[in-house]
């Protein structure tokens, strides 16, 4: 059976950013374009990919409102929606860099303006602001979530999907 190119039988937030950002070079793009680069040959010269790749990808990006254009032959400009991507990039540097890093260290770094220091990636939680890691969270359903037999359900969708109707 020949592998799926999409993740549209996925009842999963991660699943429909993948739909987005998930292919080889997207990502690169986005990180190329929060430093600064804007124009189709410096993300060109920047990437080294094939010319084809790289207008697919970038389209795709448009059309998803990542990026938008300025005129035909114009550059390319994060939205407010590919600016919130910024956590996330920030986020996938800062594992590298730890668990994969760099022969020399870290390529680049990333400060803050206030007091000129690494920024880091730490998450915080939205409603008090206090730092939170792994252990501090839990997943749950969304209030109303409907299970597969059409009632509420306490199982989120990949546990359904593994499970069954099965309760934990």
């Amino acid at each position: 059976m020949p592998l799926g190119s999409g993740y549209e039988d996925q009842s999963c937030a991660l699943a429909r950013a993948l739909e987005i950002l998930g292919e080889r070079w997207t990502l690169l793009i986005v990180r190329d374009a929060f430093h600064g680069l804007t124009r189709y040959d410096e993300f060109l010269r920047s990437l080294g990919m094939a010319t084809n790749i790289l207008s697919s990808r970038l389209q795709k990006l448009v059309d998803h409102g990542v990026l938008e254009r300025t005129a035909p032959r114009g550059s390319y400009h994060l939205t407010k929606k590919g600016r919130d991507l910024f956590p996330v990039v920030l986020s996938l540097m800062a594992w590298a860099d730890r668990h994969t890093p760099g022969p020399d260290g870290p390529e680049v770094l990333i400060l803050h303006n206030g007091c000129d220091h690494p920024a880091g990636a730490a998450l915080r939680c939205e409603h008090c602001g206090d730092p939170v890691a792994l252990r501090d969270l839990r997943v749950v359903p969304a209030p109303g979530a409907i299970g597969a037999d059409g009632e509420p359900t306490t199982l989120t969708p990949p546990q359904v999907a593994a499970w069954g109707d099965r309760p934990r």
